[in-house]
């Protein structure tokens, strides 16, 4: 099952990654241009590593060549993030202030990721909100300074912190020199943004554990699945979603599908409202990627009638965006939702966002280096890219009629 909206390259490329009927030969039919297009969507979906990991033997040998620089790229990349993990800790420790890893490399013997396969950009943290702010003092004495305009923006981390190098893009993203951010979480999920609450999450922190990736405390493996589900549901319902979201948490269930121990630990810790949002995960990740479920499909099977009929129709919509403006997730956020000002709130905000845009240029360039040239470029970007912001919600208009009125039919 796979969705005309793709194009040919990238529907490949996912299909080359399914766990439980791979089609690898597909990619053997790409035409060069097609294979262009795919591996751009790979590089945005952060899937080319596993892509070359899974079926290089398919691969031509331009895309072995360019694919193979990339992978060299990453392991450079590989050494900074561990140096980085090392510098932060010892700085949170030297303070006192306990935190746990997110996500990334310290979570790839849980979900079968190689660390070399995996792209990461930045280093997710989490601490309580009591010491979020102090976390965040004692990282600025190691060179990072908080992002300029996202103190608005509506989230579970603090403003990126980041280290202004001079760094600029390239067109390469596995550039060595790319500068990694630091994100402070606070909380495990927006309640108050998603206008629904994930009923558990706050015995995550209690329940952390020491990490096998650099010794690092980590969260334990049912509040590690919990959470990568519930971050990809997050991107999926803000339109955001990318495949290398859901092929984790495939790989996580297709590995532990007959772990009858690690089923039992989660059903016991997790509550059925937690479970329900995970099972929304679950479905995702299996219609994208396949794979074995084991318990998980009992979960799934128990999804709310509406989310059934939402999977249905538009399970696919979310991996099209880039190529087909929908906001297709909005129906199934509403039905995740118990009352009408919760959804009228939320379909306002998607439909209508008021929040204009972080700077997209110039990000990693300290203030006294920035010309006046480059000021203008910088504002140049920044209004081409809110231009084609505007565009895609534009553009989503007719969609959102379109899959409103299938959604309220089927209803």
């Amino acid at each position: 099952m796979w969705d005309n909206r793709l194009p040919r390259g990238p529907a490949a490329a996912l299909a080359a990654l399914h766990l439980t009927q791979p089609r690898p030969d597909a990619l053997a039919r790409l035409t060069e241009s097609q294979w262009r297009e795919a591996l751009d969507f790979c590089n945005r979906s952060q899937i080319t590593l596993a892509l070359r990991r899974r079926a290089r033997e398919f691969l031509p040998e331009w895309v072995r060549e360019i694919t193979g620089r990339n992978l060299a790229h990453n392991v450079q990349r590989l050494r900074k993030i561990e140096d980085q993990y090392r510098a932060i800790s010892a700085r949170l420790d030297a303070a006192g202030i306990p935190f746990l890893a997110l996500k990334g490399l310290t979570q790839c013997p849980l979900f079968g990721s190689q660390p070399r396969d995996r792209p990461q950009y930045d280093i997710d943290l989490f601490t309580p909100r009591e010491t979020v702010v102090a976390a965040r003092d004692a990282l600025l004495g190691l060179g990072l300074q908080s992002m300029e305009g996202m103190e608005g923006f509506p989230t579970d981390h603090l403003p990126a912190l980041i280290r202004k190098t001079g760094w600029q893009w390239r067109g390469d993203v596995f550039d060595p020199e790319m500068p990694l951010a630091v994100e402070l979480h606070f909380q495990f999920w927006s309640g108050g943004v998603e206008r629904f609450e994930a009923p558990g999450t706050a015995e995550f922190w209690p329940r952390r554990i020491v990490g096998p990736v650099l010794h690092l405390p980590a969260l334990a493996a049912p509040d590690a699945l919990g959470y990568a589900c519930l971050h990809l549901l997050k991107h999926v319902l803000r339109g955001s979603a990318r495949p290398f979201h859901a092929y984790e948490v495939a790989c996580f269930l297709d590995s532990h599908a007959g772990d009858t121990a690690f089923w039992a630990e989660w059903h016991a810790l997790h509550s059925p409202g937690l479970r329900r949002l995970e099972a929304v995960a679950f479905r995702l990740a299996w219609e994208w990627f396949g794979g074995a479920l084991g318990p998980a499909e009992e979960e799934i099977v128990q999804l709310p009638a509406a989310v059934r009929r939402w999977f249905d129709r538009f399970a696919l919509s979310p991996a099209c965006v880039p190529f087909d403006s929908n906001k297709d997730e909005l129906w199934l956020h509403l039905s995740l939702l118990e009352s009408r000002r919760d959804a009228f709130a939320v379909a306002r905000r998607r439909l209508f966002p008021a929040r204009l845009p972080p700077a997209v240029d110039a990000v990693y360039i300290p203030e006294a280096a920035m010309s006046r040239r480059r000021r203008m470029r910088k504002r140049l970007r920044w209004a081409a890219y809110f231009a084609s912001r505007l565009a895609h919600h534009v553009m989503a208009v007719p969609s959102v009629v379109r899959s409103g009125a299938r959604w309220w039919w089927s209803s």
